[in-house]
């Protein structure tokens, strides 16, 4: 799944710089704490920010992409502008969030090379003009991520970028900038995520047969539904009034939860998005609150891809990230002596692919800086659990508790929009 994130920056030669690289005290232990609850409540606040329980559209991103993207754009930030990325983004001192997005990095990069049974792969880049007078110890911090490049050279830039995003999501987002969003730029900071994974129990192909899936319960649709009978993961939670099951992927390291509401229709749906957060998340899936049962699994096979673009500049504004979009108030001196460096577009795009065999999903982040002026069953009988009216979906790194990606879906007949 790919997105991007296009911020627009008037830059000057004026402001001083801080006297330590990234403020904060990082870990007086030495030890990194993962706790990515956080990053879980960033996701779910922003999904509901972009896809109000209401809309009848299908719609999936990345979270953690977009967390990871706003959080390399914090590490340049001072002021008031750093608190509210602080406070939206649910991290700690700059410090600490360094050590933290490092400890993630070698986490899933030793993960991936030791364990051949899914892809799991993220990957960051800040391109920053050749003349952008950047601190000599951010471009140290940030080593591997910092590439400088020449902006006036606008179609050979737009066209590396874009093989970097390509090449970090194996082809499925090939676009993520164009010309016209590079006109005046001076920075690029982009974040890549992609996942391929296996079922652990495969379906059957030969049972997808085409069943009705209920858009609300007065409109259906023929849709191609999967179907499995086997013993998975199960449970059934009044506190985010959803019924939800685990589908395992190869080597159990990484899962996809479905969460599919008690109650039908609209109000149904949206009385289970509304309580979404990390905590009632971990209620459900930590410990042994889904228990294996005997199930009758009812999935649509689908595709989506979603691109967004006008609505996540006033979703992270409702969040509380303000002055990162205000000219006038934007603090960017943690980067180097800038001034008036603002987000001026953000763009999202996601892809993902659900089938017999597994799942596949992408997403891209990238930040422009622009040059400005149910009820119960009986314990002997197999759950159903149709997945025939609209629901949510999470695809969850299980070690680390850490949502990827999310989505809805709730009509078969339309894309992602």
């Amino acid at each position: 799944m790919k997105c991007l994130v296009a911020l627009a920056a008037a830059a000057a030669v004026l402001g001083l710089g801080r006297p330590q690289c990234l403020p904060g005290r990082g870990s007086s232990s030495g030890r990194i704490s993962t706790d990515l609850s956080g990053i879980a409540d960033f996701g779910f606040e922003l999904y509901r920010q972009l896809a109000p329980p209401q809309s009848p559209e299908n719609f999936f991103f990345s979270p953690y992409s977009i967390w990871t993207a706003f959080t390399l754009v914090y590490f340049g930030t001072g002021g008031e502008t750093a608190a509210q990325l602080q406070r939206a983004l649910r991290v700690g001192d700059q410090a600490t969030t360094l050590g933290l997005w490092r400890e993630l990095e070698a986490k899933y990069q030793q993960r991936q090379a030791n364990n051949k049974a899914y892809t799991f792969t993220v990957a960051n880049r800040a391109f920053i003009h050749n003349n952008l007078p950047i601190r000599p110890c951010i471009s140290n911090l940030l080593k591997t991520e910092v590439e400088r490049v020449n902006f006036l050279d606008t179609l050979t830039l737009v066209a590396h970028i874009n093989n970097f995003a390509s090449a970090s999501t194996k082809g499925r987002i090939t676009e993520i900038v164009s010309a016209d969003d590079l006109v005046d730029a001076l920075m690029v900071l982009v974040n890549a995520a992609y996942f391929k994974g296996t079922w652990q129990y495969f379906f059957d192909a030969a049972a997808t047969t085409p069943r009705e899936f209920y858009v609300t319960p007065g409109d259906s649709v023929m849709t191609p539904m999967m179907k499995q009978a086997t013993s998975l993961r199960y449970g059934e939670f009044d506190h985010i009034a959803a019924r939800v099951l685990e589908l395992p992927y190869a080597g159990g390291a990484m899962s996809m939860f479905l969460l599919l509401p008690m109650g039908e229709g609209t109000q149904g749906f949206a009385s289970m998005v509304t309580k979404l957060n990390e905590n009632n998340m971990q209620a459900v899936t930590l410990g042994n609150n889904l228990v294996k049962k005997d199930v009758d699994l009812l999935l649509p096979r689908f595709r989506l891809e979603q691109t967004v673009s006008k609505t996540l500049i006033p979703a992270l504004q409702n969040m509380g990230i303000i002055d990162i979009f205000d000219s006038r108030k934007v603090d960017l001196t943690g980067f180097g002596p800038l001034r008036n460096i603002t987000v001026d577009k953000a763009i999202h795009k996601a892809f993902v692919e659900v089938n017999e065999e597994g799942t596949e999903a992408a997403a891209v982040t990238a930040a422009i800086l622009v040059f400005k002026s149910a009820s119960s069953s009986r314990d002997d009988l197999p759950i159903q659990f149709h997945c025939n009216r609209p629901f949510v979906f999470l695809i969850q790194d299980n070690d680390t508790q850490n949502i990827l990606f999310m989505g809805a879906f709730k009509n078969p007949r339309g894309r992602a929009q």
